[in-house]
């Protein structure tokens, strides 16, 4: 039996959703995973907007906090049954130190927490790779994957101190790829703005 919730996406819930959460966000500042996490898991409409981010059709099934087998365990699936394709997230805490944190006088070192998202989605794709026909996999999936897509979201711009921090996250985001896919890596901010775009472009062709 499938472990996801058949979702009719709905653009005006979407719509609601997105600017409620905006808005909480401006006065949020810095904020640990746990408050952010609930803040999104209210809003599953707005959440069906990352699959657009990345590279997937309109989503039908949605899941917060995937687990099977013990093995590990997503923040956030978004699937499309008809084409068997899913999408993968993994919410990191939105904290000044979320993606850099103390270094040197030149640079600051790369944060725990965005290495921690990370290595979350490895192990999704590894599960994936070494059990492709696991029945306890594909029973949980609702049947056979075809592709999957991945993101991590973490820390605000804010934290992010200069351009020099600004071009690093970049080229992490532009470059880093799991099983030939883009393993995405988004500040909160950037989040908003991509769900933005995705549902202004959805609205021009409904």
């Amino acid at each position: 039996m499938s472990s996801f919730e058949r979702i009719k996406f709905d653009l005006r819930h979407a719509d609601t959703e997105l600017i409620s959460f905006k808005a909480w966000l401006a006065t949020a500042s810095f904020v640990g995973e746990t408050v952010i996490v609930a803040e999104i898991k209210k809003r599953r409409h707005m959440a069906c907007l990352l699959a657009s981010t990345l590279g997937l059709p309109a989503p039908d099934m949605i899941k917060f906090e995937l687990a099977l087998k013990g093995m590990f365990r997503t923040d956030l699936v978004l699937g499309n049954d008809g084409q068997r394709r899913f999408g993968l997230v993994e919410f990191e805490d939105a904290e000044a130190t979320s993606i850099f944190r103390r270094g040197t006088v030149q640079y600051r070192f790369w944060s725990p927490r965005i290495g921690h998202g990370f290595s979350q989605i490895l192990d999704w794709a590894w599960v994936r790779s070494d059990h492709p026909n696991d029945s306890v996999l594909l029973a949980g999936f609702g049947g056979p994957i075809t592709t999957s897509a991945y993101a991590v979201i973490c820390g605000r711009d804010a934290s992010l101190a200069d351009d020099v921090e600004r071009k690093r996250f970049k080229h992490r985001r532009d470059h880093l790829k799991v099983e030939g896919q883009p393993a995405l890596v988004l500040t909160y901010d950037e989040m908003v703005r991509s769900m933005e775009d995705n549902l202004a472009a959805a609205k021009t062709w409904s």
